[in-house]
């Protein structure tokens, strides 16, 4: 890290081209810091600068912080987005999980094909479902960063009718 890279900008910066939730202890070596009150006070000062903008830093339950569209704005940004976070198929593959959690991998796989193995890699690599062993195949459930991304309550009744919900307003768009 060059001597002119301020720490404040060097975070602000990880935090915007991080594509998922970044930790204290990540920012702390990326800065250099030995201290997390001196990192939490450099994200808190941008928390502030961010205050009120089209952008916010938020803080998930866990420690780590990431940055995103204010979801109040997300209606009026999404159609000029160009580029999907997570491409067609996972998408499907999360929301099927979402759906149907806690669901067997094996139930997955029969619903969504032979690629679903490859697709909930990447579920959970972006931390965005958890797998809990249970006998010869995995028990998956989105987790809680899944809840804060998409601002819904981390239960699975809340989220199935939500998807229901979602559901109903495309086809009714359809008709």
């Amino acid at each position: 890290m060059g001597q002119a890279v301020d720490s404040k900008i060097l975070a602000e910066a990880i935090l915007f081209s991080s594509d998922k939730p970044v930790s204290i202890k990540t920012l702390q070596r990326a800065l250099r810091m030995r201290s997390d009150a001196k990192v939490r006070n450099i994200i808190e000062s941008l928390k502030q600068e961010y205050s009120g903008r089209a952008v916010e830093i938020v803080e998930l339950d866990d420690g780590r912080f990431y940055m995103r569209l204010r979801p109040d704005l997300a209606q009026y940004a999404k159609r000029f987005i160009r580029r999907k976070a997570l491409p067609h198929g996972v998408l499907k593959t999360l929301a099927t999980i979402a759906y149907y959690q806690p669901v067997p991998a094996s139930s997955l796989a029969a619903i969504r094909g032979k690629d679903a193995y490859r697709q909930l890699k990447i579920l959970v690599e972006r931390g965005l479902v958890e797998a809990e062993k249970s006998g010869r195949t995995n028990i998956l459930r989105t987790t809680q960063l899944f809840a804060d991304l998409f601002g819904v309550e981390n239960n699975p009744q809340t989220v199935r009718s939500l998807i229901a919900k979602m559901l109903q307003q495309t086809e009714s768009k359809q008709v």
